[in-house]
């Protein structure tokens, strides 16, 4: 992690210090993998959705506003609700523990995202990196770009120990735990 954000922040302009209002695109599971989990990869694209919908339905325990301290202007789960229903299942479980994603594919990511043609401002999304069920750990990158042009501006790696009852709840909680480190 340490050696992938040396890598990846002097690639960007400005820092996430400098941004005051954010929309919130949600969590991109497109590019995750799954270690040590018994669960089917079928299981795991819908729970994803479950995960997201928890940001509008529980909106004072996954407030990214509170966490990331930006002001929310929207949350918008339409495109990686789009993109996380194109996951590709085959390739979902990993057999490495040590699975991470590269600078290349989060600017990817970002860049797939289906966002309406003419938004503007700061966008933020949590991509998906690994969620190690022998470790009970769920690590993700949060990036913040410019919706216009979809350049990163800057990108916070985080990781949050999975806790909770049943799949959703189990690695919503690392989202949640992963969240509140930020602060």
């Amino acid at each position: 992690m340490a050696l992938m954000l040396a890598t990846v922040l002097p690639l960007f302009g400005q820092t996430s210090q400098e941004i005051s209002s954010i929309t919130f695109y949600g969590i991109d599971y497109s590019l995750v993998r799954v270690y040590g989990a018994s669960e089917s990869p079928t299981q795991f694209r819908y729970t994803f959705g479950e995960i997201n919908d928890l940001f509008i339905s529980q909106p004072k325990k996954f407030d990214i506003s509170k966490y990331t301290g930006k002001k929310l202007d929207e949350i918008s789960l339409d495109a990686v609700n789009e993109v996380n229903q194109k996951l590709n299942l085959h390739d979902l479980v990993t057999t490495t523990p040590d699975y991470t994603l590269d600078a290349t594919q989060i600017t990817q990511a970002v860049r797939r995202l289906p966002i309406k043609k003419g938004a503007k401002g700061t966008g933020a999304v949590i991509v998906a990196e690994l969620l190690n069920k022998a470790d009970n750990r769920g690590t993700y990158e949060l990036v913040y770009f410019d919706v216009a042009t979809r350049e990163i501006i800057d990108g916070i790696a985080m990781s949050g120990k999975a806790a909770g009852f049943g799949l959703r709840n189990f690695w919503a909680g690392s989202v949640y735990k992963a969240l509140k480190d930020l602060r």
